[in-house]
């Protein structure tokens, strides 16, 4: 009976250390939940943007970035360029240029030193552009674009009765008359002939402009008076 009995304890402790808890697990840090990638979204007015989207619509050495998905521009013997385009249309200038929208609903492409380098207007007249970078602006209505490079065709001097003549011929797009097209011409008479850069032959070649757009040849002449505009047109451009 005593072995029995001393063997009691022995086994209470065995049945009590076998009920106990175990091994106490190290805590883990809570798992950090993925972060979502940002998404990149691009602004389509970025000029980058335009340029690397819109279809390329080009005169000589200028081309304009369009984004009008499908549309297919035209070419026309003078060099210019013609591409329909819905509402919404975005357009961006060249690289290190500017397109500016002017008040008539026509545009111009500057270079870097803000020179004249190519002239847009759009038809109907009614349609109008909107300023939306210094590089791009928007077509607010279904047009048709017109774009060129060339504002004079050639600009030679000449003599004529009375004294020197500069004989000017503009291109089809500069006759159809606009802002565009006065500081096309004005900026291109002036690189081809630079002697004839005074205030009296801007004010022949303008009067000739809105005057007489289907004549051959715009006959300015640096020995006429410059006048007002009245007496200009009065005389027929030629007081």
């Amino acid at each position: 009976m005593r072995t029995r009995a001393a063997l009691v304890p022995v086994l209470l402790a065995l049945v009590l250390a076998g009920c106990g808890p175990g091994p106490t697990a190290t805590p883990q840090p809570p798992s950090p939940s993925a972060t979502p990638a940002p998404t990149a979204t691009a602004d389509p007015t970025d000029p980058a943007v335009v340029r690397a989207t819109g279809t390329p619509l080009t005169s000589g050495a200028v081309t304009l970035a369009v984004v009008a998905p499908g549309a297919t521009p035209t070419a026309d013997a003078d060099g210019s360029a013609r591409l329909a385009v819905p509402a919404g249309t975005l357009l961006a200038a060249p690289e290190g240029m500017t397109l500016t929208a002017l008040s008539d609903g026509t545009a111009v492409v500057r270079d870097a030193g803000a020179a004249f380098v190519a002239g847009l207007t759009v038809q109907p007249w009614d349609a109008s552009l909107t300023q939306v970078r210094p590089e791009v602006v928007r077509l607010d209505d279904a047009a048709d674009l017109w774009f060129t490079s060339v504002a004079v065709e050639s600009a030679v001097w000449g003599e004529a009765e009375g004294g020197r003549s500069l004989a000017v011929t503009p291109s089809a797009w500069a006759r159809v008359g606009s802002l565009a097209s006065q500081e096309g011409l004005w900026a291109q008479v002036v690189a081809q002939a630079p002697d004839a850069d005074t205030p009296g032959m801007r004010a022949q070649l303008e009067c000739h402009e809105l005057g007489a757009p289907d004549k051959a040849t715009w006959n300015l002449e640096p020995w006429r008076p410059d006048v007002g505009t009245i007496e200009m047109i009065r005389e027929r451009c030629n007081p």
